[in-house]
């Protein structure tokens, strides 16, 4: 597979893995800072502001979206039956806290006046 894919400020966007070239971006209902993706069977499952998409892999088409309506619009980990859920699982809430650090980090950084000593 020569494909990277990336969830980021409410997109899922498909990379190649040798050059890093955009292949496709597509822009899902939200613009959550922590966007969830998945790959199996040229689909990529993508989660994001309580939403979950399943696009095609090669065009970045949205073939379906579940508002997955009474579940919030918190973390979400995405699991599949074939994978080893506990590295998915693992690998996935690793992210969400790094992207939850940075964004108190960024917010703490812009927020501070300083204390005129």
């Amino acid at each position: 597979m020569q494909r990277l894919f990336i969830g980021i400020q409410g997109k899922a966007v498909c990379l190649d893995k040798a050059t890093g070239d955009i292949l496709w971006s597509t822009k899902l209902k939200s613009s959550s800072s922590v966007t969830n993706v998945y790959y199996e069977e040229n689909q990529v499952f993508a989660y994001s502001g309580g939403h979950l998409f399943c696009l095609n892999a090669g065009t970045g088409e949205i073939m379906w979206e579940n508002g997955l309506s009474g579940y919030g619009f918190g973390a979400c980990i995405i699991a599949s039956e074939s994978q080893s859920s506990a590295a998915a699982i693992s690998n996935q809430v690793a992210s969400q806290q790094a992207a939850a650090s940075s964004t108190i980090v960024a917010t703490t950084s812009s927020g501070s006046s300083g204390s005129g000593d």
